[in-house]
């Protein structure tokens, strides 16, 4: 098997194959990493008469549609949660069209056939996956987001003592249901029981606090402006006061935005925290009902759970993510959506942060932002999809840019650089198959300089282009064999140092990930061949050394002595003359004595 490195889709990363090189003959063939090329093949039980009347083959336009036409009526259906066999069913018939595109496509659109083949067999066999762990599994999976959809709705409506028992319920649930199922079922319902029990935890202990915080330091910004020096620092240094109380109660990402509105304060104070003792609690007093839309009040907050009026919803509306696991779009608002509440005439284009926790759909979007005129949010947060995808970062007007990381429910997550969107800049990302790149991202694929780690334990550290080694780079396979040199798409190709696991080393041209051209290769036990090659095997004008003090030069072919040549011996005796198939033509030569 010829090793090489595999297309990596923003997805999925194939493991690089591994080659092992063969014991040194005169002139031994390396073992090269070069492209294993996946093949589409298909079968026909039409007679020859009805083959002749077939109708012609589609073209690949058509082929394509019709495969993008299955490939959404799949991916709705498992939006819209519909039956297993159902989308099973839908997948396998948009497998079938893009397997047929695979093999009447050529070009960009044969690639982009594989690449969409690829994602929706991954789907089918999570599919599968589901289907096999039976009808109990699917039912306490049910079953328990049903009870955290209940939690969080008590949750926003503050009644943090429900909202626990609740969450303890469906922890309880999620248990069963990791015991009920297998495979990545167990695994996302295990995440899921314990993400209900940190929400469980800060809806008795947490939630309270938080809240009480979040409304202080509204409190004190809105009158700030119309504060003393004096009473500024103090208001200032109670909200802070009570944001450090919620972080020691709280878990998770709320104990980490309750201490970054305590430095967010601090920061803006320009002065150090001390603990400053908060007014009474019938000072801050909140109403227990969410009040009604389009109030001058701002809605009930928080980061952990909440609910906004019907106007505010609709403007920080967050997309559900794809069926495939890719990054999906950012919050956008849907045309025609009711605006927010007014604001008075006199207020800035941008209003005063707040904490959001947002359930639209299956969508739940949480954090520290900012709406903006036209419907779109900016500031830093949480997005978290039905099916287990999280983005967590910044945004800016609804799309990420800055640091964010992404994480989809297979395990597999992008944290680094965002622009416009994209995840674009420098990144690391693990996939779900234990691969790891490191390095520079063009719109979600690695491309640049970095290093890809893989599972198997090879690596490959340099050049990519469009996720292949393009350019300068170094391959380590596990067994110690190492190529150091020029890359071609994904072939070694130019000049390089190939060092084999055995010992041998190969220096010279590459071309297709083999011996080409001008090159010499060291052997283990001191052997030396200096010369011409032809797909990895001496081939052309070239001299081999003996470590005895023999040597060769002359013709070679197909890695053997053949042609004119000069066979030296240690004693400076010679033989001129033909060789063939390694061996010299007594009758088309002679031998040379020293003296």
């Amino acid at each position: 098997m010829k090793p090489r490195l595999r297309t990596a889709l923003w997805l999925v990363v194939p493991l690089l194959g591994l080659a092992l090189p063969a014991q040194a003959q005169p002139v031994a063939a390396p073992p090269t990493p070069a492209a294993t090329a996946a093949s589409a093949t298909s079968s026909s039980s039409a007679t020859p008469d009805a083959a002749a009347s077939a109708a012609p083959p589609l073209s690949c336009t058509l082929l394509t549609a019709k495969a993008m036409s299955a490939d959404l009526r799949a991916a709705l259906a498992r939006s819209l949660n519909k039956d297993l066999e159902h989308q099973a069913q839908l997948l396998d018939d948009a497998i079938q069209l893009w397997t047929q595109g695979v093999a009447g496509c050529e070009g960009r659109a044969l690639e982009r056939a594989q690449r969409n083949l690829a994602d929706l067999q991954i789907q089918r066999a999570a599919v599968a996956e589901r289907l096999s762990a039976g009808s109990q599994c699917e039912t306490s999976h049910r079953d328990a987001a049903a009870l955290q959809d209940l939690a969080r709705q008590a949750f926003g409506d503050r009644r943090w003592p429900e909202a626990a028992s609740l969450y303890a319920k469906a922890e309880t649930m999620w248990e069963l249901a990791a015991e009920q199922c297998t495979g990545s079922q167990q695994q996302l319902a295990q995440q899921r029981r314990e993400q209900a029990e940190v929400d469980a935890h800060n809806a008795e202990h947490c939630a309270p606090l938080f809240d009480r915080a979040r409304d202080t330091t509204q409190k004190f910004r809105n009158t700030a402006a119309g504060l003393t020096l004096a009473d500024r620092q103090q208001q200032s240094q109670i909200a802070e006061t009570l944001w450090h109380q919620a972080a020691s109660q709280c878990k998770g990402s709320a104990q980490e935005l309750a201490a970054n509105n305590a430095q967010a304060l601090a920061r803006e104070r320009g002065t150090p925290w001390v603990s400053t003792a908060p007014m009474p609690a019938a000072s801050v007093a909140r109403p227990s009902a969410r009040p009604p839309a389009g109030t001058a009040s701002a809605p009930p907050a928080n980061a952990l759970l909440k609910t906004v009026t019907a106007a505010a919803a609709a403007a920080v509306e967050v997309p559900s993510s794809t069926a495939t696991g890719a990054v999906p779009a950012a919050p956008q608002t849907p045309a025609g959506a009711p605006e927010a509440s007014t604001t008075p005439a006199t207020a800035a284009p941008t209003l005063p942060s707040t904490d959001m926790d947002i359930r639209t759909g299956d969508t739940r979007y949480l954090g520290r932002f900012v709406r903006e005129p036209g419907q779109v949010v900016s500031g830093t947060g949480r997005v978290e999809w039905a099916n287990g995808d999280v983005y967590i970062g910044p945004l800016l007007h609804s799309v990420r840019q800055g640091r964010g990381e992404f994480i989809w429910a297979n395990g597999q997550r992008y944290v680094g650089d965002w622009v416009q969107d994209h995840a674009t800049g420098q990144g690391l990302m693990r996939f779900a198959n234990g691969n790891q790149w490191e390095g520079q991202v063009i719109d979600g694929v690695p491309e640049g300089e970095g290093q890809m780690n893989f599972s198997n334990g090879d690596v490959y550290k340099g050049q990519v282009l469009h996720s292949l080694p393009n350019g300068r780079g170094t391959f380590r396979w596990a067994n110690s064999q190492t190529f150091e040199g020029d890359w071609v798409n994904d072939h070694p190709q130019g000049r390089g140092v190939l060092r084999y696991a055995n010992g041998n080393r190969y220096e010279g041209g590459m071309a297709n990930g083999q011996p080409q051209g001008k090159g010499s290769l060291l052997y283990a036990n001191g052997d030396r061949y200096e010369g011409d090659f032809e797909q990895g095997k001496s081939q052309g004008q070239g001299s081999y050394f003996w470590k005895s003090g023999e040597h060769y030069v002359g013709a070679w072919l197909n890695g053997l002595k053949h042609g004119k040549g000069i066979y030296y011996w240690a004693n400076g005796d010679r033989w001129e003359g033909e060789f063939k198939n390694d061996e010299s033509d007594e009758d088309a030569g002679q031998t040379i004595r020293k003296e």
